[in-house]
């Protein structure tokens, strides 16, 4: 899963799914879309795993699951937490609160080095060799 900021409070989630679990469809449900297989069906990449982009809410976290091939559940194991859900297991959450926090100012960029002219360049002197080690 990769998260990054985007413009105006939101954010953007890649959810990917690993080729090794041998799904034929996959979709992401979470609370963003109503737990809809439609809404977050993914898209097969050239490794033969899934992904998919989706823009979130920025400041908040967001319970979600794969579906796999329709009718298999898979968490994501690399979430961000997981929270116990109505149906005996546990749902994956992906956490954006840190997104929201304001971006910092950009730093000043440092003013430029002044080249050395020629003439005031002085030779680095020789690195120091290391002690030889004693005979026993």
């Amino acid at each position: 899963m990769i998260k990054s900021r985007a413009a105006k409070g939101k954010a953007s989630v890649t959810f990917t799914v690993d080729p090794q679990v041998g799904a034929q469809t996959a979709a992401v449900c979470g609370e963003w879309n109503d737990w809809s297989p439609d809404a977050g069906s993914m898209h097969r990449d050239s490794a033969g795993g899934f992904s998919l982009t989706v823009g979130l809410d920025a400041g908040r976290a967001y319970r979600f699951r794969y579906l796999l091939d329709g009718r298999r559940w898979d968490n994501d194991w690399a979430a961000d937490a997981y929270q116990p859900n109505d149906f005996g297991g546990d749902d994956s959450v992906v956490d954006l609160t840190a997104l929201a926090e304001a971006v910092p100012p950009t730093a000043r960029k440092a003013p430029a080095k002044k080249e050395a002219s020629p003439r005031t360049v002085r030779k680095a002197a020789p690195a120091a060799k290391p002690p030889k080690p004693k005979a026993k």
